[in-house]
């Protein structure tokens, strides 16, 4: 099924920003339960990024090379609230990566990590 390659490549792109964006929270981590918050967005940035490039390519096999990315992307702002907009965001918009089992698999992961990361940041910060 072909797809929109500039909505997959947003999509990838503000996963990939997600990256930055957890990287970023994960090293200003402040006050109370800021360990359990450091620890739970280092998981996630760590891991997020692998899922991210395994999906660009599962992608780019099935439907060719994404040739550009979105350039401009907001700051993080709260570790929760962020996590959680990310949540939302790949569950809103994981229809512009087509309807390959695999690819929506591997989209699964991305939320799987998003959903245990939001328990750590909810329950053990």
């Amino acid at each position: 099924m072909a797809t929109s390659k500039v909505k997959a490549a947003e999509f990838i792109g503000a996963l990939l920003h997600g990256v930055t964006k957890a990287h970023m929270l994960h090293l200003t981590q402040r006050g109370p339960g800021a360990y359990a918050r450091h620890m739970a967005l280092g998981e996630l940035y760590e891991e997020l990024g692998e899922l991210v490039d395994g999906i660009a390519e599962e992608y780019m096999g099935c439907e060719g090379v994404l040739n550009t990315f979105p350039g401009q992307f907001a700051a993080p702002g709260a570790p929760e609230a962020f996590v959680k907009e990310l949540y939302d965001y790949v569950e809103a918009n994981r229809k512009h990566l087509g309807e390959y089992s695999h690819i929506q698999n591997s989209i699964d992961n991305v939320q799987t990590l998003l959903s245990t990361t939001l328990y750590k940041l909810k329950f053990l910060a």
